[in-house]
């Protein structure tokens, strides 16, 4: 081959690999785009000070040192479209419930902060392409509605959850069933007792006052469920249902872990084709363990203003919470060791 011949080729090669290299990098850059916005894990912590990380609730800025991990648990209701993922129609189901666990390994201790759906915070709204067009204040169980998928619907969903609390620089995991899925959760552990302190009969015959009931499979979905038919009809009301579920829940999965090591592992198991989640068995062993020797600080709300409006845009009055800075930071203080930074 003459050397202008060769010449000619090797400047063709070259031009190749410059362009397929400039729309790999042009790729690659999108995709971390899309990354970073869709986990928004890069931390924008750039303090130098002793603490491991910081928030910032009220224009003060708070840290921590501690050895956390936090993972979101998500029961989701009927709305959206998760079918239209294919055609560009997805919409997630909204966030009915949302609970924050919250483990200290420094203090060898755990707690959970329930979020009302209805709590008013800074959402994304990404488009079809997952990248965010529009930041908006709504109730944060629209943040699971958007999405191109059910996984981008949980980070969205992760993403106000850290925005709440002051910009929280991670979630160690989620978890996300449907809300009809607690039937599920509540036959693997042979049923809950819930004693009540009300009566409940609106809900089911057996729900009367002073009466205690391990409730079914199907009386447990309806217990955690109703709201519009029972009392007030209101979320805050449906809120003390489902605390009191969950702390009768997990009490009965720290009594059975006790005597039987390998229950985690099946919970995880029997729920694992029902969850969308990127967590693991370890995950939940490591959860069991803390329960088992850890000290429990309770399932802890957010004080606030209960009201309703229009901020959903889509003209009808909705309700809406309105969290007071002072008791995010008295929750996280409980659970994370907050502290003051000078």
């Amino acid at each position: 081959m003459n050397r202008r011949l060769l010449t000619a080729l090797l400047a063709v090669i070259l031009t190749f690999a410059a362009v397929g290299g400039a729309a790999l990098v042009y790729e690659h850059s999108e995709t971390l785009r899309q990354s970073e916005w869709l986990k928004g894990l890069a931390s924008e912590n750039n303090s130098t000070s002793k603490y491991d990380e910081t928030v910032e609730l009220g224009g003060k800025t708070y840290g921590f040192d501690h050895r956390i991990e936090t993972y979101l648990f998500l029961g989701t209701d009927a709305s959206g479209n998760e079918d239209g993922e294919k055609e560009g129609k997805y919409h997630g189901k909204m966030a009915d419930f949302l609970l924050l666990m919250v483990l200290d390994y420094t203090d060898d201790t755990y707690g959970c902060i329930q979020i009302d759906r209805n709590t008013v915070t800074k959402v994304d709204e990404p488009d079809f392409e997952g990248l965010a067009i529009a930041t908006r204040d709504l109730q944060i169980c629209v943040s699971h509605w958007y999405g191109v998928n059910k996984e981008m619907s949980a980070l969205n969903t992760v993403k106000s959850v850290r925005t709440l609390l002051g910009g929280l620089d991670r979630i160690d995991g989620y978890y996300v069933l449907n809300m009809e899925d607690i039937r599920l959760m509540n036959h693997t552990v042979g049923g809950v007792e819930i004693t009540f302190d009300e009566d409940l009969t609106e809900i089911d015959p057996a729900f009367e006052e002073g009466e205690t009931v391990r409730l079914s499979d199907e009386q447990a979905e309806r217990f955690v469920r109703s709201r519009m038919s029972v009392g007030e009809g209101t979320n805050e009301e449906r809120m003390g249902r489902q605390k009191q579920y969950m702390d009768a829940f997990l009490a009965k999965v720290k009594s059975i872990s006790s005597d039987d090591s390998e229950f985690a592992d099946r919970l995880w198991q029997s729920l694992r084709s029902n969850a969308t989640t990127d967590m693991i068995g370890n995950d939940f062993s490591r959860i069991t363990q803390m329960f088992l020797s850890g000290e429990d600080k309770g399932i802890l709300q957010f004080e606030g203003e209960h009201t309703t409006g229009f901020i959903l845009g889509d003209g009808v009055e909705h309700e809406e919470f309105y969290p007071e800075t002072q008791s995010i930071v008295d929750v996280m203080t409980k659970l994370f060791s907050l502290e003051p930074v000078e």
